[in-house]
This record gives structure tokens, sequence and C-alpha cells, in this order.
């Protein structure tokens, strides 16, 4: 495994390394370390420096020939032999820590390989003559425990003695380290991944050497001649092919030993790649005919690939806007092509690793054996040998979810990132909480390289900078591949089109139902409808987003809700899937479990009840109505890894099952012709929430499980159930409309001057002490007033605190501010943050 250092001999010299620090905190900050004479360092390599009375792992940023500081300590060693991060690399880093306020160590350590650290670990023991020379009056109480711990032991691991001291045990083992009373010891641990190597028979001579001693075999008397030529034979076939174990299982280790001892096989060892992809096989396919404006998009993104960078024309970005089902992969597989064509690689991010499967199926069939696949959802051994292989350069093109943007591409020509709207390209915790998309942008910049966003929903700020041609916008008006014939007008359903070949889309007002005396989950169009797709042969998606049987256990006495004991929340009962069929409370915030109970823990009454609705509420609702129609679940319950996302998938591609009952999963980038009918069972789910962000949040999921019908000759139409058949948001997706939408939601967003009008920052804290958590949050409030009329900082608003949502998780308190303003990092940059404090740049939520 050779990785690419890209350093030019300018970078070489210098006998003084600026290391940033694992755990030293600061954003751009970095420590001078002196080179040791017989190391050779550069930029990007990882290393182990003392930090305090710490060894703790480092990256060389740069190299420097006289240090910052007088007192240098030495670079104890280098953890890799060649650097890990090149220059480019080493640039978005310190770019990520200054914008997103983070140490350099933290923003670098994305884009180490998986299981990077090779760990410290240090021991420590008594040092007995000085122990009983020393003053029992420097001691106190604990340090004379920490000593008898340690005596009792004869060595101990320096963390194990801390938590056995608790609160504060470090501090106590660390004095008691410079004291001298304690002596320590480090070993170096083996990194947590390596290369897997499988140990194979390959023919120690030449094969007409051993054909004729297999033949000589044959003609022995007896059978164990003849198994061991068959041994030899086999080997012949498929030199360094089987490994020995295999081989040994299979024709008895004595025989295996006897041809090594013979001088006939020897073992080698090989790499094993763990490639996530070896159970798929995919069938090639050929590019399709592009409609007009599918050519006028690939045409644009080929000719930006074929010009070199300048600093004047126009933008090398581009927002790919087109109505669900128009063809906007096809575009993606077409740049790819011309991108390889010019040599250089590709890189396509998906909002989540469920969409991994299907995409992953288009692009592996196109360019078969040339993509690799980066993501969380892998094996460690998986991701670790992806990850090298792409450094190597073995893949011209990477597909992964939100971490791929890390991946150590070397000539990268082309970024794509579909569905750019999802909040899922933005880290929440932990930092750096950064947005996938702004980082692809700073790597597009440091390679030259053109970048493509493509939605049917684009996000507010990106369609913003498209009309400020900030970012060249490419048009997908209309569906491809539908005929004008296709879908007639339903009585049920409504219009199976738009004029851009869309599904027609119907409001149910739920008001309308309850008065007419249907309180259940399905409107009658809906049930209607569900009829009608299943009896033509049609699929149906349904989609609710929440998982569960019932959203809340209420009591109907007194009206209190079963809430989980850490978090501020209530609990959500989930029916079991389990054999013993006993039913839970679940909390989805910190996974806190307990029975039901029919009894109320506030007045005693036995009169808990279920409210609301989940999706296991929905499958036992359509198998109750629907009963010899197979239903699919699909949410995180029941899909929590990359292979169960796609098994989930594959069944309903397979028709095994006719109905999808799934939350957000089942509205991103499926498409499935056979599906006749769309369902949403509440479209009010999100738009009560208290953030600017909450209709663009509605428009987008609804406009998107609406797109997921109507894809095949059959047409169809999807419903959407609300109770808010009024607002914006529900009728402009109704409409499919996003302009429409836009119209209205800029508007808003420029009369209460929210982004893209100014930009946000959240600082948030908790504390278990709910006490302690509010005071520090008012104190913090008034540091940044007091600091913002000092300055005269009359552009930025100090908002909060407020409580953060939920207000309480996993037992601690949690308050947030909000900086807002066009520079609010002006006044963060005046103020000192303790390390309490989180800041999320841009967040994706002020909930």
């Amino acid at each position: 495994m050779e990785a690419r250092p890209q350093h030019t001999p300018a970078d070489l010299s210098g006998g003084f390394a600026q290391v940033a620090v694992d755990g030293a905190g600061g954003q751009d900050r970095t420590f001078t370390y002196r080179i040791p004479p017989e190391m050779e360092i550069a930029p990007g390599h990882l290393v182990w420096v003392p930090f305090g009375s710490r060894t703790v792992q480092g990256i060389v940023f740069g190299l420097v020939d006289v240090p910052q500081v007088e007192e240098i300590r030495d670079v104890e060693q280098v953890a890799y032999e060649q650097p890990l991060l090149s220059r480019r690399q080493i640039n978005v880093a310190t770019w990520m820590s200054g914008y997103y306020r983070v140490g350099l160590f933290m923003a670098a350590v994305q884009m180490l390989p998986p299981g990077f650290a090779s760990r410290l670990r240090t021991w420590v023991s008594l040092d007995e003559e000085r122990a009983a020379n020393s003053s029992t009056d420097d001691l106190n109480t604990r340090d004379e425990r920490a000593l008898r711990m340690v005596k009792d032991a004869g060595e101990l691991r320096r963390p194990a003695l801390a938590r056995r001291l608790g609160r504060g045990g470090g501090a106590v083992v660390d004095r008691l380290i410079r004291k001298k009373l304690l002596i320590t010891r480090t070993e170096w641990e083996h990194q947590r991944q390596k290369p897997r190597y499988a140990r194979v028979l390959s023919l120690a001579v030449e094969s007409e050497e051993v054909e004729k001693v297999a033949d000589e075999l044959d003609a022995a008397p007896g059978t164990r001649g003849l198994e061991r030529a068959s041994l030899l034979r086999r080997v012949i076939d498929a030199p360094g092919i089987e490994t020995q174990a295999d081989l040994a299982r299979e024709f008895g280790r004595s025989r295996v030993d006897w041809a090594k001892k013979a001088g006939l096989l020897r073992v080698d060892e090989i790499q094993v790649d763990r490639n996530p992809l070896r159970e798929h096989q995919f069938q090639t396919t050929m590019p399709l005919d592009p409609t007009a404006a599918q050519a006028g998009a690939i045409g644009a993104i080929t000719s930006a690939l074929r010009t070199t960078r300048k600093e004047s024309g126009p933008p090398r970005k581009f927002l790919l806007y087109g109505v669900t089902g128009s063809g906007k992969t096809e575009v993606y597989l077409r740049a790819a092509e011309k991108c390889l064509e010019l040599g250089r690689t590709v890189l396509i991010l998906v909002p989540e690793i469920a969409l991994t499967p299907q995409t992953l199926a288009r692009f592996a069939s196109r360019f078969p054996g040339k993509v690799a696949l980066l993501h969380s959802g892998l094996q460690p051994g998986e991701r670790f040998d992806q990850w090298w292989r792409i450094s190597n350069g073995d893949f011209p093109i990477v597909l992964g979810s939100r971490s791929a943007v890390f991946a150590p591409i070397d000539n990268l020509g082309l970024v794509m990132i579909d569905e750019e709207h999802e909040w899922t390209y933005k880290q929440h915790d932990p930092a750096p909480r950064y947005h996938a998309r702004a980082v692809a942008e700073r790597f597009c910049a440091e390679h030259g390289a053109v970048l493509v966003v493509g939605s049917a929903t684009p996000d507010i700020e990106t369609f913003r900078r498209a009309e400020r041609a900030e970012i060249s916008l490419l048009r997908l008006p209309d569906r491809v591949g539908i005929d004008d014939e296709a879908g007639t007008l339903s009585p049920i359903t409504g219009p199976a089109r738009t004029s851009a070949g869309q599904a027609g889309v119907r409001i149910v007002d739920m008001r309308e139902e309850l008065r007419a005396g249907n309180a259940g989950l399905f409107s009658r169009a809906l049930l209607d409808g569900i009829k009608e797709s299943l009896d033509a042969g049609g699929r149906v998606i349904l989609f609710l987003n929440r998982r569960g049987t019932a959203a809340y256990v209420q009591c109907r006495q007194c009206g209190s809700v079963r809430t989980c004991r850490r978090c501020d929340t209530s609990l959500t009962m989930h029916r079991s899937d389990m054999p013993d069929g006993i039913d839970s409370l679940v909390c989805h915030y910190c996974g806190y479990r307990v029975r039901p109970s029919n009894k109320c823990r506030v007045c005693n009454a036995e009169n808990m009840r279920p409210m609301g609705s989940g999706t296991q509420a929905v499958v036992t609702e359509v198998e109750r109505r629907f009963p010899d129609v197979g239903v699919l679940r699909w949410d995180r319950d029941v899909a929590r890894t990359a292979r169960a996302h796609g098994e989930v998938l594959d069944e309903f591609l397979k028709g095994k099952s006719r109905v999808l009952v799934g939350t957000q999963m089942v509205a991103k980038g499926l498409d499935i012709p056979e599906v006749t009918l769309v369902g949403v069972i509440s479209a009010d789910t999100g738009l009560s929430i208290p953030d600017f962000r909450a209709g663009e949040r509605a428009f987008q999921v609804l406009t998107q499980v609406a797109g997921r019908v109507g894809r095949g000759p059959d047409g169809g139409s999807a419903i959407i159930q609300t109770f808010q058949p009024e607002h914006y948001a529900v009728q402009a997706a109704a409409a499919q409309d996003f302009e429409a939408f836009y119209d209205i939601e800029i508007g808003l967003r420029a009369e209460h001057a929210n982004p893209p009008f100014t930009r946000l920052i959240r600082l948030g804290h908790s504390h278990y002490d709910p006490a302690a958590a509010l005071e520090e949050a008012k104190r913090m409030a008034g540091v940044l007033n007091d600091e913002r009329i000092a300055s005269g900082d009359t552009g930025t608003e100090v908002i909060g605190p407020s409580p953060s949502y939920p207000f309480r998780m996993r037992g601690v308190t949690r308050w947030h501010i909000i900086l807002k303003g066009p520079y609010p990092e002006r006044l963060l940059d005046r103020v000192q943050l303790g390390r309490d404090w989180t800041v999320d740049v841009d967040p994706a939520s002020v909930s």
C-alpha cells in the first residue's frame, strides 16, 4: 500500500515540524517539534509527539527552519512511513478548521485511513525508594490511595488507575508522575485495522516437474498416491489461488505437508482484498439516447471538464435542477464517462446509505470493475481496503455517502452530489459539524474539478446562488420515457400526469374525513386508491415519517403522557417482532426501553392508551384490510446496515411484497416503474416544528415521495392526507412546482432575515445540573451581548439562550444561543468559549 505524498522538495526542507496535536483544541493551532536527524518527515505525516505528560498523535502541517519558541521537544516516532495527507488535503483541513471552528487535528483526522490509530499504552508502577523517602505532608488522601493501588497491583495502565480514582483521577496520576513517585512505561499497540493476508499454495518448481511426479503417483499402487496426485494437479491448475487451510481440509493436512516437504509446493502470503462488492453481480448496460435537455446539460458539464480553471469566466459549478424522473442519473453517468476519458477521477455522493444499492447498480453496470464504495455501513476491514485502493488509484469512480467526500482521491476531476438538498449531508455530532457540499466545493477548488449538485427540490440557498449566477443552472423540465397517452384520468385519485409528465397528486383534507365519521389512518380516497392499484397489478408505497406503532401513550383520565426518564420526550410504542410478542415503549433519542403499562404513573388510573401512529401501525392496518397482499416495512428498526437496506429494496423489487410502508427512506431516489400509487399518511408531521426550514423540508419530502410514482407505462398518482391542506408547502408539493414554492419561501426568508440573506452560528451548552446549565447559558449570552455593544457590531444579533429540543437528552439539560448576521464569526472571534460549548456553523436546524 503506497500513498501519494504529492509534496515538492521545498516541503521536505526545515528541521522543525509544525504539528496539529490530538486533543489540543483551538482552531488553526499547531505546535513546533524538532525533527531528529534520523527521521524524514514531510507535511501530511502522522507522528507521535510529547504533549504535556502524555504522548499523543499529531499530523504534520508544515516544516520550518526556525522554531517559534525556545524550548523544543523532539518528534518521538513516525506512525506511517509515508505521508497520509496530500498538500491539497492539508489545505482543505486548514479551511475546515477555521470555518467550522475546530482544531486542525480534528479537521484532518476525517481524511485519515480507517483504523489509523496505533495507540500508545502507558503503564505506571511505584518507585518504591522515592515513595519510602517522600514526606507524607506533600500527599493528600487521594495521592496515598493511588500509590496503594499501584503498589498492590505492581503495575497498572494509566487510564485504569485514573478511572479507579474517580472524577479528576487523571490529574492525580499526572501529579504523582511529575513528583516521580510513579514510573511510566509505554508500549505501542497494534493499529486497529491492517491488511488481511491469506496463505495460499503455489508451485515450488516448474509445473512440468510437478506434473511428472503426479503421473508417477497415478501409476503407484493404492489410493494414497492418487490423492497426492489430485492435490498436485489442483495447484497446477490454479497456483496461488486456494488457501492452504482449504486444501488441507479437502485433501488432508498430511498430504499438504508431504508436498511441501518434497519441495513441490510452497506457501505464499498474498494480500486479500475485502471487497464489499464481491457478492454483487452487475449486468453491463449501454448508454441511453439523451433527450435535448439532457444533451444540453451533458454538453455544459463536458465543456467545463475540458477547460482549464480560470480566475474569470463562468463558474465550474452546476445545479442540475430537474423534476423527479427527468433523467438526472443518466446525466451523471454521461458526465462521469467524459471525465474518465480525460483521465480524471469521479466522486459521487448520495445522502443515505439506503440509496447506495440502487445508485451503485447503475454506475457499476455502466462502469464494471471501476467503482469503489466508501461509507460507514461497510465492515471495518472493507472500509480499510477500499480506502487504500482508492489512495493507490485503483478506482476511477468513488461512490459513497457524506464521509466519502474525504476519500483520498489524487486526480479529482468531477464531484456529483445527488439529492443535494438533503440535510443528511450535514454532520451534526460529533465535530467537525461540516456540510459535505461545502467541503466538496473546497476540494474542487483545490483540484480544479467540476462540481455538479442535483435535485428536483433544490436547497433554497443553492437555488438562490443559481439565481445570482454564482452557480450555473441546468434544467431538466420534463420526465423521460413517458408516453403522452399513458395514465388516463382516474375517478378516485385524479389526473395521472402533470404537464411535465409527473404523477398527479390529490390532497385529502382529513378534517372532512373526521366530519364524515372516518377517524382511521386511511382516508376513503386512499383506501379506494390502494384497492384500485392492487387490483390492476400495481404496487403501492405508503409514507409516514414516524417509526413504531403509536407516537405516544397518554392517560385518558388526566392527560399525562409517558415520557423518557432521561429525555424530555414522549416514549413511542413499538410492537415486538420477536416470538415472545412483548411490546415496548422506546425513546428514539437515548434508546431507553420499558414495557408498557395500563396504569398511569400520575393519577394511578388504569387508562393509558396509545395515540398517534407509526409505520408498524400502518403495516397492521394494511394487513387487516388487504390480508392477501404482502406488506414490507422499511425504516431504521428493520434496516440498520447497508446490507439490510439493500435486502429490503431487493425484496420489494422482486415483487414478493406489493405494498411498501416506510419512513423517509422511501422518499429518496427510488425508481420503480411498477409503483402506481403513493400515499402520504400524514403530511403534518414536520410542518409544526419551530424552525424556519420546516416548510422547506415538508415540501421537499412530499414532492420527493410523490415523485416515486408514475415512472412506468401504467401511470399512477399520489394522495396526500393532511389537516393543513391550505399550507403553501402542501399546495406546492401537490402541484410539484418547486419554483412556485421558492417564490413564497424566499419572500418569507427575506422578510424575517433568514438564510440565504444572513448567516447563522448555533452555540450549544449542556450540563447534568439544570441550574448550572441555565446559569452558564445566561452568562455566555451576556458576554456576547456586551462584546457586541463594545465593538459596535450592530450587524450581529444574539438570540437566546433558548432551550434546545429536546430540552433534556440522556440526562443532560441543553441550551443554545444563535448568532445571526452577515458575519457572526467576527463576534465569536472576540469571545473565548469554554470547552463545554459546541459550535455549529450554518446549522441545519435552530430548534
